[in-house]
């Protein structure tokens, strides 16, 4: 009797055991449940789990783009919308799919039992709902091989879009090489200033001393123009720098005034003939209204203009070379249209950038057309160049100037 009670007693006690340790397990395992849920929901990230089918066994996809969970398991690119998927109507029959990366590391994965940790890829995806726009985007893939009871194994795959950081690391990159490449275009500035310098202060103190002789009235002719025409260059070197400088400070000053533009181009007409290296070559005003009153500024007007005059002759051997304005639609349009050497396609773009000579030979230190852009671009108008290389140039700008009545 009394081992009975003793037996009763003891599996009564077994059965409690039993009890709690189930309401045990139960509430750890609804808390782990719980947990994960918790996890697939704030996760900033796809959270999937695949068998070796690829087919998603849960994920919060659905959660994260606000979309009601289908019951039937899609393919991981079907669920992602990558179009070579979408496009073959199921993941893995494209052609394409064959060589995509994350399949392949997935395969592996479940081949060798392991996982793979931040793989890069890039894909083309349709956005969630529309299968007309498909956009380009930069993923991280990480996959942890697991085995789960009853199901065998499967990968869990997070999926992190990192579009926005590659581009602002090509962004960077970018900057960077632009940063390089201004400290070494500087560097070159600064040669070839030191070297363009030196070339007309040589000449202008060489042919003083020899003026200073006893030359004769064709020799002291001929020696005054040389220092006459150094005297400039050297000048307008100066003034390229110091309009520079400003430039950088953003201290490009305008003034303006009530101006007649036949007159200033009359004016540039007879001070660069005189600077025609030989009889080859014509300048010519083409003059095509009888006059024109706006308001503007002379001085940086006729910087830009002569900045186009002067490499028209640098480049112009023979032939001609005709600038003028035209009104089109309130907007002034200047040009210089020469005959020269042209210049090839490939150099075009470069042209308006600061330190960039497409003449090595030839003076000057490569400021002088990105002066003008920033002086043109400061009114509100535009500059460009048109060319053919052995066909001739013609460099134009065009500004918002108001004309008096």
């Amino acid at each position: 009797m009394t081992l009975s009670i003793l037996c009763i007693a003891l599996l009564a006690a077994l059965s409690i055991f039993c009890a709690f340790q189930w309401y045990k397990t139960s509430r750890f395992k609804s808390a782990s449940n719980r947990i994960a849920e918790l996890a697939f929901r704030n996760v900033d990230a796809y959270i999937l789990l695949v068998d070796k089918e690829v087919n998603v066994v849960r994920t919060n996809y659905y959660e994260l783009n606000g979309l009601q969970e289908k019951h039937s398991r899609p393919k991981l690119g079907n669920l992602l919308r990558c179009r070579n998927g979408e496009d073959a109507g199921e993941c893995g029959k494209h052609q394409l799919c064959s060589s995509c990366p994350i399949r392949q590391a997935i395969a592996k994965g479940f081949r060798e039992q392991k996982g793979f940790t931040k793989l890069e890829a890039a894909m083309t995806i349709y956005t969630p709902g529309n299968r007309n726009t498909a956009v380009e985007c930069d993923v991280t893939v990480t996959g942890s091989y697991v085995e789960i009871p009853e199901a065998g194994g499967q990968m869990l795959i997070t999926v992190h879009d990192i579009t926005h950081l590659k581009r602002i690391q090509r962004e960077l990159n970018e900057a960077k090489g632009r940063a390089e490449e201004a400290d070494r275009m500087k560097s070159l500035f600064l040669a070839n200033t030191s070297h363009e310098f030196r070339t007309p202060l040589n000449a202008i103190v060489g042919f003083s001393e020899l003026l200073a002789g006893e030359p004769t009235p064709e020799e002291k002719r001929e020696y005054v123009q040389i220092i006459r025409a150094n005297n400039e260059l050297l000048l307008q070197l100066v003034n390229d720098i110091l309009d520079l400088s400003k430039i950088e400070a953003g201290t490009l000053e305008f003034e303006f005034a009530d101006e007649e533009l036949n007159t200033i181009m009359e004016e540039l007409e007879g001070t660069y003939r005189h600077r025609l290296p030989d009889d080859r070559v014509e300048i010519r005003f083409d003059r095509k209204y009888p006059s024109y009153h706006v308001r503007a500024d002379r001085k940086r007007l006729a910087q830009v203009v002569s900045n186009f005059l002067s490499n028209a002759i640098k480049f112009t051997s023979e032939g001609e070379i005709v600038f003028g304005y035209e009104v089109r639609d309130e907007v002034f349009y200047f040009y210089v249209k020469d005959t020269g050497a042209g210049i090839a396609e490939d150099k075009l773009p470069l042209l308006f950038e600061r330190f960039v000579k497409i003449g090595s030979h030839r003076q000057g230190v490569g400021i002088g057309l990105a002066i003008c852009k920033s002086i043109v671009e400061s009114v509100g108008g535009q500059i460009g160049v048109e060319s053919r290389l052995g066909k001739g140039s013609t460099f134009w700008f065009t500004i918002p100037v108001e004309r008096l009545q």
